[in-house]
């Protein structure tokens, strides 16, 4: 566990009230990892101040072409964050967990006798190695993208095939870290819940998450 907030990357903060996570399983009985829609918004927003801080630091460079690719960031980061939520509802929830760590982890056992605990750590594992691929595939679009970068600045507006990759590629950037966050902190505690139908009806957001995932 990462003691002080300096030592876990340069520019994130650490937020010190716990993370209410609810591991619970599905209709085809997988694990998901789901937290209340506003918790996520107020981590979200802190993030994306940081992504925006970034963005703006491409526009104001006094390099052409560095704030070129600033402007084409800028142009499509709204129209990404709009479609986010289609892409991966579960992502989300995992770059929310890149900012804190201290976790409450809320449960539902999908058979008797089973190991929460080991079970919560291979969900993470596995989704830790899923953005690990996917980051490098995303690393390497916006490397060739930004090679025929000459060719495509004269298209009109955004551009798709650049701020896509390169968007995406932050994101699973922070999906990474959210998952280490999960795995390496000391300060978890794990609560088990009654049946899985009185909890979509008392938490707002879960059912419409449920369906997604599937």
């Amino acid at each position: 566990m990462c003691p002080v907030p300096s030592c876990s990357g340069v520019g994130f903060r650490r937020v010190l009230k716990p993370l209410d996570l609810y591991f619970i399983p599905t209709r085809s009985n997988r694990y998901v990892l789901f937290s209340s829609p506003e918790a996520v918004q107020v981590l979200e927003s802190e993030s994306g101040d940081r992504v925006q801080q970034f963005i703006e630091w491409f526009v104001r460079h006094p390099n052409r072409f560095v704030a070129w690719i600033g402007g084409i960031l800028h142009a499509g980061h709204g129209y990404y964050l709009r479609l986010e939520d289609r892409i991966d509802p579960g992502e989300r929830i995992l770059k929310s967990m890149a900012s804190v760590d201290r976790f409450v982890i809320h449960f539902i056992r999908i058979r008797p006798g089973s190991q929460i605990a080991r079970d919560y750590e291979s969900f993470l594992k596995r989704q830790r190695a899923k953005h690990i691929f996917w980051f490098s595939v995303d690393l390497v679009l916006s490397a060739v993208v930004l090679v025929f970068t000459p060719v495509l600045a004269p298209i009109p507006g955004p551009n798709v095939f650049f701020y896509y990759p390169f968007l995406r590629l932050l994101s699973h950037y922070r999906a990474i870290r959210g998952a280490a966050s999960g795995l390496h902190s000391r300060v978890f505690e794990f609560k088990s819940l009654p049946e899985l139908s009185g909890l979509e009806d008392n938490l707002p957001g879960l059912a419409t998450f449920l369906e997604r995932m599937e």
